[in-house]
């Protein structure tokens, strides 16, 4: 069975009434690596050139993190798959470009009606998505096989892994095609992270979290061009 992107918007309604039951499956957590990769992003945008850009940023990155946890509850997770071989979400349901796609439509909207707060809090849900892919269990539509454990040893060790230079730029014009991209890169790396296996998995994470972190410079700053232009 295949659910429609109309199906998806009802149930994702439907879904966020089972929050408090979520909440209680997965506790809040206080390492958070898409807070981490929000705050780098801005580091490198600084560092690269991009001052007055990454100023406003800073300015609303509560607004980005708050979007990024948002994203995540009422299981609107299950959409942030890509399978990079079939070219499907998750069980053939909404996958993670298109759903990028529409939080960043969102953003623009929001943006060019003057609410830049809310703007950068659907940006921060659009980017959660994007770093997601650069998870290669995302990338291969697996719940299981590793999963849990690689993104529990990521978020653990994640300052380890940071960079504050040389972000991906102009990967491409369309929102969708950052989050294609970061999963054909992550997608190769699948075969050192299915077993918990620490040193396989600690060499994936190495450019898998130096990705995330350069792709989501070049996200925000791609956002910034498509509403000032």
């Amino acid at each position: 069975m295949t659910l429609t992107q109309a199906t998806w918007n009802c149930a994702k309604v439907m879904l966020s009434l089972t929050l408090p039951l979520q909440q209680i499956l997965k506790p809040s957590e206080e390492r958070n690596t898409h807070h981490f990769c929000n705050q780098q992003s801005i580091q490198i945008l600084k560092k690269d050139g991009w001052a007055k850009e990454a100023l406003l940023f800073q300015t609303y990155l509560n607004a980005l993190n708050a979007g990024s946890t948002w994203c995540d509850r009422g299981f609107k997770n299950i959409s942030h798959y890509y399978d990079h071989s079939a070219k499907t979400g998750l069980w053939h349901g909404p996958d993670a470009p298109s759903e990028c796609d529409y939080y960043f439509k969102c953003a623009v909207e929001q943006w060019r009606r003057g609410k830049q707060e809310k703007a950068l809090f659907y940006l921060g849900a659009a980017s959660h998505i994007m770093q997601d892919l650069c998870v290669p269990h995302h990338a291969a539509g697996l719940i299981f096989k590793g999963h849990k454990y690689f993104e529990d040893w990521a978020r653990n060790n994640f300052h380890d892994f940071t960079t504050d230079c040389n972000g991906l730029y102009n990967l491409s014009r369309e929102p969708g095609d950052w989050v294609k991209k970061n999963a054909s890169f992550s997608f190769t790396y699948l075969p050192q992270v299915t077993e918990e296996h620490e040193p396989s998995v600690e060499q994936a994470a190495r450019s898998l979290l130096k990705r995330a972190q350069r792709s989501t410079a070049g996200f925000l700053l791609f956002f910034l061009q498509v509403v000032t232009k």
